[in-house]
């Protein structure tokens, strides 16, 4: 029955899949371009690096290969002796891949899972143990080694994943049938490298599902879209608060669904919310700067809130790189002498000092950013469709691999999940900006140097930030590393709080205080070092979001006002939250065409 399946199997390959392999042979250009080769000339480098250094320590080399081969020869006995029950390695906590009974009750695959996971400790323990090698270098083969182990685990292959093996046969290979018809459609939607869907993407509508807040666009410019949100108390905090999201996402990861939506939360507050909503760049907006989203981005927004709330301040928080363009806007107001239109900054997961940027550094050296500052430059942009792949390949096994086997092997349908719609909706970014994020930012941390960067024909300074600044970061972020992020709070003037929340990037700020899920760590010192900090930082049950609203409060202390009009006769209202930026959706040349006058 299995063979006549396979024979089926290969018929309607060829049957229905002659343009996808068609498509599959066009992309040899990606495989082929200039950033590839980039990558391979870095990796070569490194390599050569590596084994020169190995060769002047073969004791080192030795010691760790021994304890492999006594630790094989262990996994070898237990087998032969049928000692399911005694593991000599088992997988890491967290690590997933093995939790299905048959890994450890059938023999063959007990011993299939400890020779691999044993191989990928001691390959990773040999590259740690040569010493003398340059950190970024080992920072980068260990980076793309693991990448390597991780992808041709066994647990990725039906032959070698009893899970798969068992459920084929079961299903007689209808599984892989409706996998290769998912693979097509997730081939025929990625850019340059495959993009596998996390969620239905047609399970949630914006405006309906989520970013379903009410509120009201009230501002634009060919850069964002101002969004005024209706209060949802009686009396509102007299000083207004702008969120500044990322502009390599989109904003409604703080406007989710209602249980998870921080922006209803800080309505509820009483806070007055204003949010900008990022244009989706494509070709017609290579040249936009990252200066651009300082002056035509942060410092319109300002402006339109002040004119329509009559307000001289307002309180401003900023999300990732959104955080970064608010701590530039703050410090090229100083640079500028202009008053402070600023009265407090909050950052979530912000990176200003570049130098400890987490293990997307592996991609950031002189040849690789050469490499896509051309790719950039022939294209326009960034795609999107990579950043995202990009980010999920920093944790792999949970935000890849998985996804592969669940729809590609197992043949199952992507689950309805608001955050993994959010993450799949990806956005572009202009080649200017990345290139200059990149080089300027990563590559040479210009932004925490005297005279590193000019904004709008100043050189901004960081240490001339001089207002109440509050930094959140999570300890388990693998994108703005909590440790670099500490950093930059050190790097800014001022009077200025750190906390450090439980969880990641995304779970660890949005974290609604209803659901007590994670606690966060709190040391009202900033230490010389964050080891220093957290050593001596003190833990904290639930979210902290009431611990940031009551550190608001101390810039909220006029009495609660009426609400503020919606909207004015110089910034009108142009339509309803969330706007049209939001909606548009990649490849952005099918939007170009639809541009919001």
């Amino acid at each position: 029955m299995f063979q006549n399946f396979f024979s089926d199997y290969l018929v309607k390959l060829q049957e229905s899949n002659q343009q996808w392999w068609h498509d599959l042979e066009s992309n040899k250009t990606a495989v082929n371009s200039p950033l590839n080769k980039a990558m391979q000339e870095v990796s070569l480098e490194d390599s050569v690096q590596f084994l020169e250094k190995a060769a002047e320590q073969p004791g080192a080399l030795l010691k760790v290969q021994t304890e492999w081969w006594e630790k094989q020869l262990q996994i070898w006995q237990n087998v032969a002796l049928a000692n399911n029950g005694e593991s000599v390695i088992d997988p890491e906590r967290g690590d997933k891949r093995f939790s299905n009974e048959a890994w450890q009750s059938e023999i063959i695959f007990n011993f299939i899972k400890q020779s691999y996971l044993l191989f990928s400790k001691t390959y990773l323990d040999t590259i740690d143990s040569i010493e003398g090698l340059d950190e970024k270098a080992k920072e980068r083969i260990n980076f793309f080694s693991r990448q390597a182990i991780n992808a041709l685990s066994p647990s990725n292959f039906i032959a070698t994943n009893p899970e798969l093996l068992h459920l084929t046969m079961e299903q007689n290979g209808e599984n892989l049938l409706a996998g290769m018809e998912q693979l097509k459609q997730d081939v025929e939607a990625s850019a340059d490298i495959l993009k596998i869907r996390m969620t239905n993407n047609n399970a949630f509508r914006i405006g309906d599902d989520v970013a379903k807040t009410q509120g009201d666009v009230v501002f634009r410019n060919e850069l964002f879209e101002l969004i005024q949100y209706h209060p949802l108390t009686e009396k509102v905090n007299a000083t207004p608060l702008l969120i500044v999201p990322p502009f390599i996402n989109k904003y409604y990861i703080l406007d989710l669904t209602e249980k998870n939506s921080l922006v209803r939360w800080l309505l509820e507050q009483g806070h007055s919310v204003f949010m900008m909503s990022w244009r989706n760049p494509g070709p017609a907006q290579a040249n936009v700067e990252f200066g651009d989203y300082v002056t035509e981005g942060v410092v319109k927004a300002v402006s339109a809130i002040e004119e329509i709330t009559g307000k001289e301040q307002i309180n401003a928080a900023g999300y990732c790189i959104g955080g970064t363009v608010l701590a530039s806007t703050v410090a090229y107001y100083a640079a500028k002498r202009m008053k402070k239109r600023i009265k407090s900054a909050t950052f979530f997961t912000t990176i200003l000092d570049f130098s400890q940027p987490g293990e997307v550094g592996a991609y950031i050296n002189d040849p690789v950013v050469r490499a896509i500052e051309a790719q950039n430059n022939a294209k326009g942009y960034m795609d999107g469709r990579s950043l995202s792949v990009t980010f999920s390949l920093l944790r792999e096994n949970s935000l890849y691999w998985n996804y592969y086997i669940d729809n590609y092997l197992k043949g199952n349908s992507p689950v309805d999940f608001d955050l993994l719609y959010w993450n799949s909706d990806s956005t572009n970014v202009s080649a200017a900006c990345h290139n200059f994020m990149l080089r300027e930012l990563y590559l040479e941390n210009k932004l925490v140097q005297e005279k590193g960067v000019k904004i709008g024909g100043v050189w901004i300074d960081l240490n001339k930030i001089r207002i109440p600044t509050y930094f959140v970061s999570t300890k388990e972020d693998h994108i703005a590393l909590w440790q670099g992020t500490y950093r930059g709070a050190l790097n800014t003037g001022g009077n200025k709080t750190f906390v450090l929340g439980a969880s990641g990037h995304i779970a660890g700020i949005v974290n609604h205080p209803g659901k007590n899920k994670y606690g966060f760590w709190l040391n009202d010192n900033l230490d010389d070092n964050a080891e220093e900090w957290m050593n001596n930082a003190e833990y904290k049950e639930g979210s902290w979001w009431p611990h940031w609203n009551h550190w608001l409060a101390q810039y909220n202390q006029e009495e609660q006002i009426e609400p503020f009009r919606r909207g004015s006769e110089l910034h009108p209202i142009l339509g309803p939250a969330p706007g049209d930026y939001v909606k548009q959706v990649l490849p952005v040349e099918a939007v170009d065409a639809e541009v919001v006058s």
